[in-house]
């Protein structure tokens, strides 16, 4: 007996099991049975065929943007990855003629198959990882149809047999471009949350990548950032992270998110260090997650006896010691340092030196020095060299806002003071005519007396008194400088001889 097949198929393997009447006897080859001799009356129903329709599998290779290991929505295919079949034992496989199957390649779409294959055998999909891309998790999710299958070392699926006529399209691959977040660490030289020109990195600190990944592994990475203060985690699998980063003993954050552009700002809580969270797609670079630090500041300097009144720090001036300083913020409260805490008030101290240390950048501060008992503030702002001037207020003692930068010191914030001096004496009746006050010589009173002269810082003096009872003068809260004491007298009369003896017109 000879059986025809359907076109593409073939015939199963006779004699299989040990039930006559339920096995093919068809000759693979010729579809032909064995003879088979019956006698009269005998009915024989155990000549059968099967016949084996070819099978076929294939599906999917698609870029697993978030990588969590599922064909997502809108998730593009891959194109131009090789696939190739094996069989369990890892050789080429054949199909259901016995001819190798030939490897192919995804189309635009990341489809491929392969057809024209034999039920009951076991075929191995095996996919070429394509450059630049890593595999993503394997049997993520619920559904089979919608996972990758391809182990993420060998590329390969598991052994899939198929039945007669079967088409499997369940035997799918995802990749994903590794992603990259980093960026800097940087000194915020003048505290405005923004990476502005000029301002360095921060080398040798410790930034830490935690998180997971869309698969659901937990990452924990850690690095250090470059001698430009740069820093980077490659090679991540898409995921959401965290960044935190690490600052020098002593410093804080800069505010977060100032300006409009996140590649230039702060991202780091001025709290805990770390960034927001940041997810990141397959095949993202994410180069703005920053951190702006702020070294604390400091001001002060000196506060001095200005003997000559001419507003400038000359050679030899001594400092004043014991002056009470006080530091305020630009609206006259009490001002506070890097870490919040109010800045007590200094004192200076035998060489007239002071200073206050530990201030936040970017913050207006102003320093208020206390007038010392018996001396007068000296004019501010006098000469060409801040460092050498007095910046205290005569009337407040307050001298200008300072905003200091991060790190900086500045030194020149000075104060300088003089004692009031004094000039006057005596117009007397010279009786013996001898040019010296001898006793019992009687003082003139009613005489005008006119101070005139410069002080040591400028300023015009032009002074006038008049002699008292006993013919005694005196100019009196002068500042220290230069003058001429211009005596009136009587009518009728002229001035003695000047500098007879020991003494001028002044008691010694």
């Amino acid at each position: 007996m000879t059986f025809t097949k359907p076109g593409g198929t073939i015939y199963t393997q006779p004699d299989q099991g040990g039930d006559d009447t339920k096995d093919s006897d068809a000759n693979p080859v010729t579809g032909s049975s064995p003879v088979i001799t019956v006698v009269s009356g005998e009915t024989n129903n155990t000549v059968d065929a099967g016949i084996l329709r070819p099978a076929s599998l294939g599906d999917f290779v698609w870029e697993d943007k978030n990588g969590n290991g599922i064909q997502d929505a809108g998730e593009p295919g891959i194109a131009g990855v090789v696939v190739m079949l094996e069989d369990g034992s890892g050789n080429p496989a054949t199909d259901i003629n016995g001819n190798v199957v030939a490897s192919v390649v995804t189309d635009a779409s990341g489809q491929y198959g392969f057809t024209n294959l034999k039920p009951g055998v076991g075929y191995v999909v095996k996919f070429t990882k394509p450059a630049g891309y890593e595999a993503t998790a394997k049997d993520q999710g619920g559904d089979d149809t919608k996972d990758s299958d391809a182990d993420v070392v060998t590329g390969k699926a598991p052994v899939v047999v198929l039945q007669s006529g079967e088409n499997n399209p369940t035997i799918d691959a995802g990749y994903y471009r590794p992603a990259t977040i980093g960026d800097f660490v940087w000194d915020d030289k003048n505290a405005n949350g923004v990476q502005d020109a000029g301002e360095p990195g921060i080398p040798g600190l410790t930034v830490t990548l935690s998180g997971t990944a869309g698969d659901g592994t937990p990452v924990n990475l850690t690095t250090v950032t470059g001698p430009n203060g740069e820093y980077s985690f490659t090679g991540l699998k898409p995921g959401s992270y965290t960044v935190t980063f690490t600052k020098p003993g002593g410093t804080i954050y800069t505010q977060p998110d100032q300006g409009g552009d996140d590649t230039k700002d702060s991202d780091a809580n001025p709290v805990t260090g770390s960034s927001p969270v940041i997810t990141v797609v397959s095949g993202e670079t994410n180069n703005t997650v920053d951190a702006g630090i702020l070294r604390p500041a400091s001001l002060g300097d000196f506060v001095w006896e200005d003997k000559n009144g001419n507003g400038i720090q000359d050679a030899g001036e001594p400092g004043i010691a014991g002056v009470v300083v006080m530091l305020e913020d630009g609206s006259g409260n009490p001002a506070t340092d890097i870490n919040g805490n109010v800045v007590a008030s200094v004192v200076t101290n035998a060489s007239g030196q002071y200073g206050f240390t530990n201030l936040k950048p970017g913050v207006g501060y102003v320093v208020k020095f206390t007038k010392p008992a018996g001396y007068e503030a000296t004019a501010k702002d006098q000469g060409g060299d801040d460092t050498k001037d007095s910046d205290a207020d005569v009337v407040t003692g307050k001298a200008p806002v300072v905003v200091l930068q991060s790190g900086e010191n500045n030194p020149t914030i000075d104060a300088g003071y003089y004692r009031p001096a004094t000039i006057g004496d005596f117009v007397w009746d010279d009786k013996n005519a001898n040019g010296v006050q001898d006793a019992g010589e009687p003082g003139i009173p009613g005489l005008t007396v006119t101070l005139s002269g410069t002080a040591g810082d400028g300023t015009p003096v032009n002074l006038t008194t008049v002699t008292g009872p006993n013919g005694e003068y005196s100019f009196t809260g002068l500042k220290p400088g230069s003058y001429t004491v211009t005596f009136t007298k009587p009518g009728g009369t002229i001035y003695t001889q000047p500098d007879q003896g020991r003494r001028r017109y002044e008691r010694q």
